[in-house]
C-alpha cells in the first residue's frame, strides 16, 4: 500500500497522535488544496509586507513631473521637498583645459539654484529622452534623461543641455530623489 499515509514512518507516528485527524489530509485533493492555500497565503503575506516599501515607475514619474514644474516656476522649496535628507548632486562640466566638477549637498544645491534663478531673466525648462528603471527589490530606482534649459544672463540668450542620471528611494514612505549626477553635454551650454 503506497498511499500518502502509510509510506512514511514519520507519517505513521503522527497518524497515531491525538491531532492527526486535523493535521494530515486524508485525500490527494485535500493535499493539493492545503498546498494551494498555504502558497496563496504566503504570497499575499509577502506581497502586503512588500507593498509598503515599494517604489514604482509612476511614483518616479510623478516626482520628476513635480520637480520639473517647480523648476519652471523657480520654486526652490518645492524642489527641496522632493530631495532626500542625504541628497547630493554631482556636476561635471567639460571645460578647457580641464573639466570642472563639483559635489554639493542638499543645502548647497538649493542655494546654488536660488542664486542662479535670481541672475537670469527669462527661463524655459524641459526634459526629454526619459528612461526609468527599478531595482528588482522595488526599493529604489533610477532615471536617465536630458534636461534642456533656455535662459538669458545679462541680456544674452543661453542654451544648456545636461544629461541627468538620478537615483530614487523611499524615505518615510514617500519617494525622494537620493542623488543626481549631471553632465553638461559638450558644446551644448552655449550662447544662442
Amino acid at each position: 500500500m503506497n498511499d500518502l499515509h502509510s509510506g512514511s514512518t514519520a507519517v505513521g507516528v503522527l497518524r497515531r497522535g491525538r491531532w492527526s485527524r486535523y493535521l494530515l489530509p486524508r485525500q490527494p485533493a485535500q493535499v493539493v488544496g492545503l498546498v494551494a492555500f498555504f502558497a496563496l497565503w504566503a504570497l499575499l503575506w509577502v506581497r502586503c509586507a512588500h507593498a509598503e516599501g515599494e517604489l514604482t515607475r509612476e511614483m518616479i514619474r510623478a516626482l520628476m513631473e513635480s520637480t520639473d514644474k517647480a523648476s519652471m516656476q523657480r520654486d526652490t522649496a518645492a524642489i527641496g521637498a522632493a530631495l532626500g535628507s542625504g541628497f547630493y548632486k554631482y556636476i561635471a562640466i567639460p571645460a578647457e583645459p580641464l573639466p570642472a566638477t563639483a559635489r554639493m549637498n542638499k543645502q548647497q544645491y538649493l542655494e546654488m539654484i536660488e542664486r542662479g534663478w535670481k541672475n537670469t531673466g527669462s527661463y524655459q525648462y524641459r526634459r526629454e529622452d526619459v528612461t526609468i528603471n527599478l531595482s528588482p527589490a522595488g526599493d529604489s530606482g533610477e532615471s536617465f534623461s536630458t534636461v534642456i534649459e533656455r535662459f538669458d544672463i545679462d541680456g544674452r540668450a543661453m542654451l544648456s543641455k545636461v544629461r541627468e542620471y538620478a537615483r530614487y528611494g523611499l524615505e518615510n514612505g514617500r519617494a525622494v530623489i537620493v542623488n543626481i549626477d549631471s553632465q553638461t553635454l559638450v558644446g551644448d551650454s552655449t550662447p544662442e
